[in-house]
């Protein structure tokens, strides 16, 4: 078998996006962050392997946090094209007695959707959550039901909705693990919604309000996500931020305060872009390795990876990401390309375990020997004719 590593920077560029949090966090012994929250949660945006962690399963109201499957569902919709951002919605009397946070909607105002979207991302408008839930799907109550459908579809396995905008009801919980993967399902899905939730301030109806995130504009890089806050559960964040090509998502809940609770998201957001890198093990496409094909046309075969793979890990340890490879030394024909043929498996404590099929770049036939035999015998033929012409010219010569 002749192999051939055509990127001996095997680990360097961008890989595909990996949006199942895997659990590494633990092999890593973490550091001793001092938090003041009781819980945190920080996950790599682009593999969603966990960095950090800190009670992620322990249980809160999720406030307005809530907001974020809202607009998840409303983006949802958008792509679907089951709605436009010129839409008109009408306002609601229950929309209207929304309290807390709020747009200031008035009952029978028209407002296009895109309105609602923003007074949502921005402002944490509890009575636009509730004007998009009635309007995607005609009730609080069925669109509720489409919450708690998409979180399991998420895995989000300890979260439950009970309204559409997360003030105060009585069974509505969730935890930080929760929340950091619905962020990261969430950008994955719709990138541009950070262009709602990076609006520094909205205006709605001539009022002007400041948008709630404090992290937005400090220079850290944090262009969203959400707060929220109630008494009973105290002050949460769900943020990312992006610095070069590496994204991050980190959620804050329950902290005493929300200086806390800010202190807190930047301590994470320094500690997960200044001690962790991203790695890209093999690029889907790349020539991993060549092995020979007896009685085969070609008599070689390229093997290509069939996908791209990213990992993260600790900057410390960029320079020792195992490889195992399980090819064969020789294949028979015929082989269909695309077919697999081996694969590389990547493991190693750190990071989890990966493995990459790694398929034939071309068909390969079986050899034939007709041609052979053909010119075999017409050499064969010719030398039969060399030979009685010889031997006729020679016998006239004599004569």
């Amino acid at each position: 078998m002749k192999k051939e590593w055509l990127f001996p920077w095997i680990v360097l560029g961008v890989g595909i996006f990996l949006i199942c949090p895997a659990r590494s966090a633990g092999s890593w012994s973490q550091p001793n962050l001092t938090l003041h929250a009781p819980s945190a949660v920080l996950l790599d945006g682009t593999t969603g392997q966990i960095l950090f962690e800190k009670n992620p399963e322990e249980r809160f109201a999720p406030a307005s946090l809530t907001k974020v499957m809202t607009l998840y569902l409303a983006f949802d919709a958008l792509k679907r094209r089951d709605v436009k951002f010129d839409d008109q919605v009408l306002v609601s009397k229950r929309a209207w007695k929304m309290g807390g946070s709020q747009m200031f909607l008035e009952v029978g105002d028209r407002v296009k959707f895109i309105e609602l979207i923003k007074g949502v991302a921005t402002i944490s408008a509890n009575d636009g959550a509730l004007a998009i839930a009635e309007f995607l799907t005609g009730s609080e109550e069925v669109f509720v039901h489409e919450m708690n459908e998409k979180a399991r579809a998420l895995g989000m396995e300890h979260t439950r909705f009970v309204n559409p905008h997360g003030l105060p009801r009585e069974g509505q919980h969730t935890c930080a693990m929760d929340m950091a993967v619905l962020g990261l399902h969430y950008l994955h899905d719709h990138p541009e919604a950070l262009e709602f939730h990076a609006l520094r301030t909205y205006t709605y109806g001539g009022i002007k309000q400041k948008n709630w995130n404090p992290l937005l504009g400090l220079g850290v890089g944090v262009d969203g996500l959400k707060t929220g806050y109630l008494k009973t559960s105290g002050y949460h964040i769900l943020f990312t931020a992006k610095k070069g090509d590496r994204r991050i998502i980190g959620v804050v809940m329950g902290a005493d305060t929300a200086d806390h609770r800010n202190n807190d998201a930047l301590k994470l957001i320094g500690y997960g872009f200044k001690n962790f890198s991203n790695r890209a093990l093999v690029k889907k496409g790349d020539v991993v390795a060549r092995v020979d094909v007896p009685n085969g046309t070609p008599p070689q075969l390229a093997l290509v990876a069939a996908r791209s793979v990213v990992v993260t890990v600790p900057k410390a340890m960029e320079g020792s990401l195992p490889v195992r490879e399980e090819i064969p030394s020789s294949v028979k024909a015929p082989i269909k390309q695309g077919e697999v043929v081996g694969k590389l498996v990547f493991e190693g404590e750190g990071f989890p375990s990966k493995e990459v099929d790694l398929l034939a770049s071309q068909d390969v036939q079986v050899r034939s020997y007709v041609l052979y035999y053909a010119l075999a015998s017409a050499a064969v033929a010719g030398l039969l004719g060399l030979a009685f012409w010889r031997r006729r010219f020679s016998r006239r010569k004599r004569q």
